[in-house]
Order: structure tokens, then C-alpha cells, then sequence
């Protein structure tokens, strides 16, 4: 069960927004920019140029050659620079490989790639072993997929796409784009294009333009001055729709997908056995065909047994309690608070005499007065006892132990059960692993984790099929007998009365001896309530029970002597007392990054709104 928990925990923890076009500034930088850190520098020019292209299955392509001039200050602080650029455009991976990185003069410069910690971009970094001073050139090169999309807003295809990004912590002195596509490529424009510069979201337009080569190709260029820390200028082309292939993002592009779906297949499989094994191997036995009134406590079980077989052991302890107070082995004494922040009475019991108990009943009498049990020994319920709550808990797993040795329970299969558990466990974790490698790969959203939530359900249903103790013919009779009793403290009092009256009522007990009026004696219906109050406890009927049974103590004239209130002796108050006390006693010892979702190129963009971009700072 652990390890369902923690892969619910690792679920939730997983982070899955889809990455922006351009990054913030605290994404993007690798340092806040102050006098004397890595950052303190600028750039005097930053120019790419971008070679967009389709592939044989028409998908976009991209080659990019980023051309950025720093000026380093003469002081030691710089070792060079990383490029921070984005790995995913509208929600899916563009698989940015960097071919190299050249210097000024042509000579290839050293760099390392890595993967930031929020796993939204890739970091380029450009860093000499010595200290680098005044301008130096850094051209990067690298290529990347499906750097286009279709905008509804505008009805076209679009390259839409940041330039030097919003996560630049340095000015630009010039900033310059120019976009060159073959000339089956260009016979698909439709003439609109746009540029915007600025911070994000800013709409401020840039100047654009293009020419036609003598071979058809276009070529369009876009340029921007004086670019300040945090702006960027973006560029959007439109193209008739249908000119580029969409990347496929079904599932059966994805095998992570299909091996989830697999997964899936088998846990349902599981399931469906898990399902058959309850049913055939660890069924429990017949029951009673029907359930008729039953008005005495078991004769062959105690309350505490009949609360495990019916599944309510978190108030056995409670009705065990009032148990021994109406056989005249204990009583209850009702005492006001002592605190001046509760006004919530609180309770003694008060141990009387040992005759009469059974070897279950014996037991719990120790567990709350110990070895010695003395006349008039004492022992406070209180809330926070939890030296007496480990003691109840052990007492009622004895109890569930004594099930199989009274007949009512058999053991199952451990191993089946284990193996079936098990295989639930793997499933779930191999349908989260598999989910969040389809999530990464951008084949679908978040639905590719739903199916964990739902397997992780069933491996606790399969945990409470298969990993229970099905009910003997002994078992079953008892269960059914408890609703018997169930059903007869629901009964309106007339029906009780004829219930009684019957002649199998008059067969099982002599309450049904009527007086001269034909009414049954009082005393005898306290007596017969009385032995019922423990099962009404543990079935959540206290209230009700005591009520009824307070109405008999009004027509004697008299009260219970097993339990002792605040006040004098009514109806109300005593049903209220006896519904407090179970709930305290039941409750005290139980074991229990983004981009634009419109396009660009009619003039209805902005600054950061598409894809590449990222930014980058100093090392």
C-alpha cells in the first residue's frame, strides 16, 4: 500500500505545463543582474538566421545560426555565456540538437548541453577555462522540428517565433532576424507577416521585409535597435493552411502510448481474476434467505466477534463497555467537564463484579482495570489514554484471531492474494512510467496519466477483494443474525410488541407472558432492551435504543443503575448521554512555460508569443 501512496505522491508532483515560447526572467537568467556577477555585461549584436524547410513527410523543420557579439568587462568575471533555449513549442518537443558552436574567426569554441531543473529548456553553455574580456563572438548552430502551426484566429499556417528571447538579463544593441525558405515553400505564402519587439505581451511593431531570390527562394529580414534586458523580437510568417504537415501526436505515434494501453489490458485482466477469485474461492458461505427480527443477543458469539464479522470494529470498544455496564459487571459514571474550554462531559467506569462473564468478557475487563479486579476500581475514559487505546486495538485483533478458532472465518490463500496484489502494484507503476514518457514525448496531454488514478483504485479494490477472510456457514449465520437484530431495533414499537407476542417469541423467551391488561411487563422489556443496548451501540442506534429504553425506566418509575448521569433521570438527557459517551468511546479507541494560442502574422501578436526564444546570461 506504501508504494501506492508514493506513486499517488509522485503523480501529483509531476510538473507538465507545456514550455513557454520565451523565458521569464527568473527562468531564463542564470543570475540576477548586479554590479560585478556573471551577468553584468551586453551584447552588442544579436543576428540569426533561420533556414525553414518541410521534411519528406511534410513536417517543419528548422536550421538556426545564432550570431550574438558580448562585451565583456576588462575585469575577471566572465568565462563566457549559455544560451537557454526552449525544448517544446505549443505543447510538444521541438528536439533541438546544436551542431556546434564557432568563434569569431570560424574556430570552434568548446560547449556542454544540459537540461534545466524545471526540464523546459536546453542550456548551452560556452565557457573558456580562462577569463574572457571586451567582444567575443559566439556562433551557435542547431536544428529543430515542428516550429510551426496552424492558428484558427487567422486561418493560416504560421512561423511564429521568437528571436533572442525575453530571458536575456543584458541590452542588445541590435537585434536581427532573417528568414530563408526554398522556393516550394515560398509559392505557399499568403503575404501576411508581422514583428513585434518588447517585453512580453508587448505589441510595439518592428520593422520587416523580404525579397525573392533569382531562384524563387524568400528571404525576409527583421531588425530592432536598442533591444533592453527582458525584450525580444518575434517574428510571424503566415502560410497557406495545409502547408505543413501537423506533428502526430496520437497515440499510436507514441510506443509509450501503446505499452500504457498494454498495461491498461492487463490490469483489467487482473482485475476481472481478482473479481473471479472473490467470488468463487473466497466467497462467503449462504446466509440466511431471509432476514427475520431477532430481539436477544447471540447465544454462540460475543459483540466483540459480532462487531468483526459485521465490519464494525471501530465501536466494539464502546459497545463492550456498555456491555459489561448492563450485565451488572461495571458501571458508567457520567462526570462534567473539567476544562474550561470544553463543556463536554466526561466518563468513569466503575468495575462491580466478575460473575457472570464469559472468557472474552473477562478479558476486556482486564485490559481496562488491569490484573486486580477489585469492587469500586476505577478507570477515567479519556480521549488522549493512549496507553488504554494500544491495549483496546490489541484486544480487538485477538478477537479477529478468535474468529478462526470460533468457526466464523477461514484463512485464504496468502500467496494468490500477494500475487494478485502484486502484479496491481506493477501495473500502476508501469502505467505512470509509460504515461509520463508519452506526456514527454508530446503525443497528448495530461489524459496519458488518468489511467493511473484509476489503477491505483482498483489495485485497493483488488487489496480489499483478495486480502480478506471470506465467512464461514457459522460466520454467515452470524452476520445475518446481527441484522435480524438490526431490523428489530428499527421496528415501531407496536411491531416490537407483536414480534414479541409470537409464538415463536413466546418459545424463546418468557417476555412474551402478557399481564391481565395484555400488555408485556415493563420490567422484563428493560431487562430484554437492556442486553440489546450493546448491538444498538455497535450498529450506530444508540440514540434511538436509548430512547426507547428510557421510556420503560419513565413507566417503572425508576433508572439504570449501571449508568449514572448529571442530572435527574430523563429520557432526553439519558439518550444524549448514552449517544455522547459511544461516539467519545468509539472515537478514543480505534485502530484505524507558455505560448500564444493565437497567431501572429495579421498583425495580432506580440512579443513573446511564439516559439523559440528562451534567453540565457553569463558564466
Amino acid at each position: 500500500m506504501l508504494a501506492l501512496v508514493l506513486m499517488v505522491a509522485g503523480m501529483l508532483a509531476l510538473a507538465g505545463p507545456a514550455a513557454a515560447s520565451g523565458l521569464t526572467p527568473a527562468i531564463a537568467t542564470v543570475g540576477q543582474s548586479q554590479p560585478g556577477n556573471v551577468d553584468d555585461f551586453t551584447f552588442a549584436s544579436f543576428s540569426a538566421d533561420y533556414f525553414l524547410d518541410r521534411d519528406a513527410d511534410g513536417r517543419s523543420t528548422l536550421k538556426t545560426i545564432e550570431t550574438l557579439v558580448a562585451l565583456f568587462p576588462d575585469s575577471d568575471q566572465n568565462h563566457g555565456i549559455r544560451r537557454a533555449i526552449p525544448l517544446r513549442y505549443d505543447g510538444h518537443p521541438t528536439e533541438p540538437q546544436v551542431i556546434g558552436v564557432l568563434d569569431g574567426a570560424g574556430q570552434p569554441r568548446s560547449f556542454a548541453t544540459s537540461i534545466s531543473d524545471d526540464g523546459q529548456f536546453l542550456l548551452v553553455t560556452i565557457a573558456s577555462t580562462e577569463f574572457v574580456h571586451g567582444e567575443q563572438t559566439y556562433m551557435i548552430t542547431y536544428t529543430q522540428k515542428n516550429v510551426t502551426r496552424y492558428f484558427a484566429d487567422t486561418g493560416r499556417d504560421e512561423f511564429y517565433w521568437d528571436t533572442n528571447g525575453t530571458g536575456w538579463a543584458q541590452p542588445f544593441g541590435t537585434v536581427t532576424a532573417r528568414v530563408s525558405m526554398p522556393a516550394d515553400l515560398a509559392a505557399a505564402l499568403t503575404g501576411d507577416t508581422a514583428c513585434y519587439a518588447g517585453s512580453e505581451g508587448a505589441t510595439r511593431n518592428c520593422t520587416m521585409t523580404g525579397k525573392v531570390g533569382v531562384d524563387g527562394a524568400m528571404q525576409f529580414t527583421a531588425s530592432q535597435s536598442d533591444v533592453a534586458a527582458f525584450e525580444n523580437v518575434t517574428v510571424a510568417i503566415g502560410f497557406q493552411p495545409g502547408t505543413f504537415v501537423p506533428r502526430d501526436d496520437s497515440p499510436w505515434s507514441s510506443l509509450a502510448a501503446i505499452g500504457q494501453l498494454v498495461t491498461i489490458v492487463l490490469a483489467s485482466l487482473l482485475a476481472a481474476a481478482s473479481l473471479l477469485y472473490r467470488r468463487v474461492v473466497i466467497k462467503d458461505a449462504r446466509g440466511r434467505p431471509t432476514i427475520i427480527a431477532e430481539y436477544t443477543p447471540p447465544a454462540n458469539a460475543s459483540v466483540f466477534e459480532a462487531a468483526v464479522i459485521v465490519r464494525r470494529t471501530k465501536r466494539a470498544a464502546a459497545a463492550g463497555i456498555v456491555g459489561l455496564a448492563v450485565s451488572g459487571n461495571a458501571q458508567i459514571i457520567e462526570r462534567p467537564s473539567e476544562s474550561r474550554f470544553s463543556a463536554r462531559a466526561g466518563y468513569r467506569l466503575r468495575f462491580l463484579t466478575a460473575e457472570g462473564l464469559d472468557r472474552q468478557g473477562l478479558a476486556f475487563a482486564h485490559v481496562f482495570f488491569g490484573d486486580g479486579l477489585t469492587r469500586g476500581k476505577e478507570r477515567s475514559l479519556q480521549s488522549r489514554d493512549q496507553e488504554l487505546a494500544r491495549k483496546v486495538v490489541g484486544f480487538i485483533q485477538q478477537t479477529k484471531n478468535r474468529t478462526y478458532a470460533d468457526g466464523f472465518r477461514r484463512k485464504s490463500v496468502l500467496w494468490v492474494a500477494q500475487l494478485l496484489f502484486g502484479a496491481g502494484v506493477v501495473f500502476a507503476a508501469w502505467s505512470f512510467f509509460l504515461g509520463t514518457q508519452a506526456l514527454d514525448a508530446g503525443t497528448a496531454g495530461f489524459w496519458y496519466l488518468f489511467p493511473v488514478p484509476v489503477l491505483l483504485l482498483g489495485g485497493i479494490l483488488i487489496d480489499g477483494q483478495v486480502f480478506r477472510a471470506p465467512l464461514t456457514a457459522a460466520g454467515a449465520e452470524l452476520r445475518d443474525y446481527v441484522k435480524g437484530l438490526e431490523l428489530y431495533i428499527r421496528l415501531a414499537e407496536k411491531d416490537r410488541m407483536r414480534v414479541l407476542q409470537s409464538p415463536e417469541g413466546a418459545l424463546s423467551t418468557p417476555v412474551a407472558a402478557a399481564s391481565g391488561s395484555g400488555e408485556l411487563d415493563p420490567g422484563v422489556v428493560v431487562e430484554l432492551y437492556e442486553k440489546l443496548l450493546p448491538y444498538a451501540i455497535l450498529l450506530g442506534l444508540e440514540r434511538r435504543w436509548a430512547e426507547v429504553l428510557g421510556t420503560y425506566y419513565e413507566r417503572l418509575g425508576s433508572q439504570p443503575e449501571w449508568y449514572s448521569g448529571l442530572g435527574p433521570f430523563q429520557v432526553g438527557l439519558f439518550a444524549s448521554g448514552i449517544g455522547a459517551f459511544a461516539a467519545s468511546t468509539a472515537a478514543s479507541y480505534t485502530g484505524t512555460a507558455t505560448s500564444s494560442s493565437s497567431g501572429g502574422s495579421m498583425g495580432g501578436g506580440f512579443s513573446g508569443g511564439g516559439g523559440g526564444g528562451g534567453g540565457g546570461g553569463g558564466v
